[in-house]
């Protein structure tokens, strides 16, 4: 990973557990903001099947020295078995911004 921040997608299948997801991240500083989206349709292969779910589109907005804590918690509390966890590195963004990440993770 390049940038010390970065922002991992990931999505749950109910609201209450994407909102239960956040609060674990961002109370343990893995993550200094998490949004939920409204609901997303997502359409994909799974067990031979193409399968049509509605799911919680989830944005974490962390940093890469929280990354293995944040994916371990995600993967304890999460209920598929394998859940999506894609992380974007950061290129560039607001100072004031990334600093107030960078704050709130300590």
């Amino acid at each position: 990973m390049n940038s010390k921040f970065c922002m991992v997608l990931t999505t749950c299948p109910t609201k209450k557990q994407a909102e239960h997801l956040a609060t674990q991240l961002v109370n343990l500083k893995l993550a200094a903001c998490v949004q939920i989206s409204q609901p997303v349709t997502s359409v994909y292969h799974w067990n031979e099947d193409i399968v049509t779910d509605s799911e919680m589109q989830i944005m974490i907005k962390t940093m890469s020295c929280r990354l293995e804590q944040a994916f371990k918690l995600t993967l304890s509390l999460h209920p598929y078995d394998v859940p999506q966890w894609i992380v974007v590195d950061n290129v560039s963004g607001s100072e004031p911004y990334l600093n107030w990440i960078e704050s709130n993770l300590k």
